[in-house]
């Protein structure tokens, strides 16, 4: 339960900046990292502007450095999944409301932030993404985390009494070439190559 948007800690696990495998095809290892930090800059300023504490769950000395320098708290990964690091980072907020929330969501904003922790004032909040997962969970006390594949469905068989919260802004990762694709803008911005615009 959500007794105010204050309270609740914005739990963002990120693995690393070296990951997005499965953009390999279409973006160099630099590029890869360079998205990952620019979603991540998102998301974390989203969290922030909605008056969310945020909590970085990592194993990374990478993310560590850049969440320590936003003044960012963080939590150490268990190194065993997604799942496991929701739970951690929620186990580390303390005994507060929590919002467990991807870190490459282009689209978020902090309204849609600040939605979810008003819907969650008295039930948990699932929102689904675009695909069938799940991209933020918000709520109190422990969870069943069960991340991947269709973990839309599993995270609300789990907790049944859930609200589903459906947001444009928060429905969208960026985790293969077709979603990239998705964003033209931020491909130019970023990867003018893919474009067609390389400098000469």
């Amino acid at each position: 339960m959500v007794d105010h948007i204050r309270d609740v800690v914005a739990v963002v696990p990120i693995r690393g900046f070296h990951g997005m495998t499965r953009l390999a095809p279409v973006l160099s290892p630099q590029e890869r990292s360079s998205l990952a930090r620019v979603l991540a800059e998102r998301v974390v300023a989203a969290t922030a502007d909605a008056g969310l504490r945020t909590l970085v769950v990592t194993a990374s000395d990478d993310v560590w450095r850049w969440a320590v320098g936003r003044g960012l708290s963080v939590c150490d990964d268990p190194g065993s999944g997604l799942s496991a690091a929701a739970g951690a980072g929620i186990a580390c907020g303390g005994d507060k409301p929590w919002m467990v929330i991807h870190a490459d969501l282009p689209l978020v904003t902090s309204a849609a932030i600040a939605g979810v922790a008003r819907a969650a004032i008295n039930s948990t909040v699932i929102v689904p993404s675009h695909d069938g997962g799940t991209t933020v969970i918000c709520g109190y006390g422990r969870f069943p985390f069960s991340y991947g594949t269709g973990s839309f469905h599993r995270h609300l068989a789990a907790e049944p009494l859930a609200k589903v919260f459906v947001s444009p802004q928060l429905s969208v990762d960026i985790d293969t070439p077709e979603h990239l694709d998705s964003f033209p803008a931020l491909t130019r911005a970023h990867y003018p190559a893919r474009h067609g615009n390389e400098p000469r």
